[in-house]
């Protein structure tokens, strides 16, 4: 959804991905500008200080730092993943380079509604995979095998 609502509010959107399983669907059907390997070391060392800002989607621990050596002057690295380790981040690209990381959880009433309708205008909707009640455990073990393209969504007609 990140990037729909990115690419729809007009930002070259760059998708960050472990491997390159994800680039076609990235790049096609959600509508990204450019995709990143972070596990290529010469694209990643090639990418420089080059985003504005980064939405950190990453629920799992992963080296935040890495991302932070990403952002430009004035860059700001938005977490939204929850990791269960605290994060470890240098001081010296939030003094110096004026960097920014900051969290976000989710809006109010009226940010939800500003969101829908603005879904609504740019025909903006979420990538999801029908089951029925009967899938739910085999949906679950797949969702903790990371084999879930984005959500699942369960039709409650079958009930």
């Amino acid at each position: 959804m990140a990037v729909k609502f990115g690419v729809a509010m007009g930002c070259h959107v760059t998708v960050i991905s472990r491997g390159t399983s994800k680039k076609e669907e990235a790049l096609k059907n959600l509508g990204a500008h450019d995709f990143l390997d972070s596990t290529d070391a010469e694209a990643w060392a090639a990418a420089g200080e080059r985003f504005d800002q980064i939405l950190d989607t990453i629920a799992a621990d992963h080296d935040i730092q890495s991302y932070m050596s990403k952002l430009n002057i004035n860059g700001k690295l938005i977490l939204v993943g929850a990791p269960s380790k605290p994060l470890q981040v240098g001081a010296f690209d939030l003094i110096v380079r004026r960097k920014s990381l900051v969290g976000s959880l989710i809006g109010g009433i009226k940010e939800t509604q500003d969101m829908l309708n603005f879904c609504g205008e740019k025909n903006i909707f979420c990538e999801v995979e029908v089951i029925k009640p009967e899938e739910i455990t085999a949906a679950y073990d797949r969702a903790v095998a990371s084999q879930v393209r984005y959500r699942f969504s369960i039709d409650v007609s079958h009930m």
